[in-house]
């Protein structure tokens, strides 16, 4: 039993207690964000190690890809923003980042002055072409086990998920 399976059979125990004492606990929709939540801190962490050694954070990763693939490698930073799950103040802190390592240039746009326009670099573009594959064969090898027909049902039980989650957040706090 790896590390993961113990966490989940700790997670499941924990649930069942909580369950026994609360018998209207929703064991399954618990168990199901839980590991959500924590595969996404797994594939995270294993994107990240893949990307350290190119001196990038994964959300400096993200933007830089997001960027890549606009058309002309050009956008604005609030466009950017919610393509690569960033807020604002990420964004800047994100920019100046990249920026300073010169794969990407941040300058006013010539239509509207208050806009920054952003474009990666030669060397931005090259980084991407470089590291792109080798985050292919870790997101082959996690979904190996998963046929072309699972994944795109993975995926869209996941669409379906995200546009709950959506609706939930526009629900009023009690």
């Amino acid at each position: 039993m790896n590390n993961d399976d113990s966490q989940f059979g700790q997670l499941e125990t924990n649930l069942r207690a909580l369950s026994a004492r609360m018998p209207d606990v929703p064991f399954n929709e618990i168990l199901l964000s839980r590991l959500l939540l924590h595969m996404g801190r797994e594939m995270s962490a294993t994107l990240e190690q893949k990307i350290r050694p190119f001196g990038l954070a994964e959300a400096e990763f993200r933007v830089l890809t997001t960027l890549f693939s606009q058309p002309e490698g050009v956008a604005h930073p609030g466009d950017l923003c919610s393509r690569a799950a960033q807020s604002p103040a990420n964004m800047s802190r994100i920019c100046d980042a990249l920026v300073g390592r010169d794969l990407i240039t941040r300058v006013l746009s010539a239509h509207d002055r208050r806009r920054m326009v952003l474009r990666i670099t030669e060397q931005g573009e090259e980084l991407v072409r470089q590291l792109l594959p080798k985050m292919f064969a870790s997101l082959r090898g996690m979904l190996a086990q998963f046929s072309e027909a699972e994944q795109s049902h993975l995926i869209a039980q996941l669409r379906k998920l995200q546009a709950n989650l959506s609706e939930a957040h526009k629900e009023p706090d009690l």
